[in-house]
């Protein structure tokens, strides 16, 4: 029976000993795949999300107008950091553009800048170099909306490309549109403040032939543009900015309002509301940031 007693003893002592170690063993084990787990929730979160591909903003010239037409607009608006400058597209006179600068498609509001060679040419032709720039922007920088910026000429050009151009998916859409100073109803002005073009509230007394053709393709246009039309008044007597009527460029209400999906309007005053001045105005800065881009600048 002793025997017995002694065998069964160093047996149980194995038994028990070979469960410790399992025991261990599992405990040591059971714990190491929570840093794995943890490791790549951290990693999820990390993640940035992609960045929102932004609309480009053309800025475009009045008559006569060069590269430093809106060069003190785009610097000031650039240096406060509302915009990137991106490219400068030149149109030669047979039509050929030609582009310098980079466009990053995610960057802060970018800019093209287009400059006509020949800068004393017509409405006629400004509007083809125009819907050659938007060619070139759809086809080779797959931009497929924009918005636009026009000052004297350069606002009646573009009114004269998008009722050309229409809702034509061949070309990038223009979802707002900024005229600043444009002569839409002519240059005509009065010493007295009076001209046959003045406005009733039913539009012009009188309708120059450019005035008629853009009434008479208002429907063209498309119906989602928002449009900001700026003129401005030198208090001088001449309710005008010196080359433009207040009522020749206000009589763009006319043509869009009602056909647009908004329509508003800003008349600037004093010295600083000349004609080559407007572009020149921090006012009229803000009030493009503000319409365009939803920028509230603070003085």
């Amino acid at each position: 029976m002793k025997k017995i007693i002694f065998g069964i003893i160093p047996l149980t002592a194995i038994i028990i000993g070979f469960s410790v170690i399992f025991l261990q063993f599992e405990a040591t084990t059971k714990p190491s795949t929570t840093p794995s787990a943890a490791k790549k929730e951290t990693v999820t979160k990390d993640e940035k999300p992609v960045s929102e591909i932004a609309i480009p903003t053309l800025f475009v010239h009045g008559y006569s107008g060069t590269a430093n037409s809106f060069k003190g607009m785009i610097n000031r608006l650039a240096d406060d950091g509302s915009v990137t400058k991106s490219l400068v597209m030149t149109v030669a006179a047979d039509g050929t553009v030609t582009s310098k600068g980079n466009y990053d498609k995610f960057s802060q509001n970018p800019t093209i800048q287009v400059i006509f060679e020949e800068n004393k040419s017509s409405m006629v032709n400004q509007a083809l170099w125009i819907q050659n720039v938007m060619k070139e922007l759809k086809n080779n920088y797959h931009i497929e909306k924009v918005y636009a910026v026009g000052h004297s000429m350069g606002g009646v050009s573009l009114t004269s490309y998008i009722e050309k151009v229409g809702s034509d998916k061949t070309y990038p859409v223009i979802e707002k549109l900024v005229l600043i100073g444009a002569p839409l109803n002519g240059l005509v002005i009065g010493d007295d403040g009076v001209t046959p073009y003045d406005l009733t509230a039913d539009g012009p007394k009188q309708s120059s032939e450019r005035y008629s053709g853009f009434m008479k393709n208002k429907t063209n246009i498309p119906t989602n543009l928002q449009v900001l039309n700026i003129a401005g008044d030198k208090l001088d007597g001449t309710k005008s900015d010196g080359s433009v009527s207040v009522a020749s460029a206000l009589s763009g209400k006319f043509i869009f309002d009602g056909q647009v999906t908004s329509y508003e309007e800003q008349v600037f005053t004093g010295k600083n509301a000349a004609h080559s001045n407007l572009h020149e105005n921090t006012e009229v800065d803000a009030k493009v940031a503000a319409f365009l881009w939803d920028i509230k600048k603070v003085d």
